[in-house]
């Protein structure tokens, strides 16, 4: 089950942190979420690889109302092509000041769970369409 309006919520937390601590926690604060709350999933990811990044991804989606996403697995390499990002429509939809930084949250989160899996992250665009992209370490040159 999806609730939209707990974007609402995670804006305002990102602005809270930002705001009183510095970006350097905020960073902190997404990369402890990646690696320490998605221990398990990172688990899946790491023994499953490519399939379960992508099976994932198509599960957490398909829950998310406005998303337009596809999500591509090749050469055991995941991409995600978001056309309309979930979160960013319903902040928009619902006029809330998004924080600027906002879409570096995936960069954070999905890269500490991608490094705990065995794959580098990439991000292209953002502020409501974006290009994400999980890459085998061997393959991103990082091995």
């Amino acid at each position: 089950m999806s609730a939209p309006d707990f974007y609402f919520a995670v804006n305002e937390i990102f602005r809270h942190i930002h705001d009183q601590y510095g970006m350097e926690a905020l960073i902190d604060y997404w990369h402890k979420l990646g690696s320490e709350h998605y221990r398990q999933r990172n688990q899946r990811w790491r023994a499953g690889g490519a399939g379960v990044i992508a099976q994932d991804w198509r599960e957490y989606f398909s829950h998310e109302p406005g998303a337009e996403v596809s999500v591509i697995e090749q050469d055991g390499e995941v991409a995600l092509d978001i056309r309309i990002c979930p979160a960013i429509h319903h902040l928009r939809t619902h006029q809330r000041e998004i924080v600027d930084y906002f879409c570096e949250h995936c960069d954070h989160v999905c890269g500490a769970q991608a490094d705990a899996a065995g794959f580098a992250f990439q991000r292209e665009g953002g502020m409501g369409s974006c290009r994400q992209r999980f890459v085998p370490l061997s393959v991103a040159g990082v091995a």
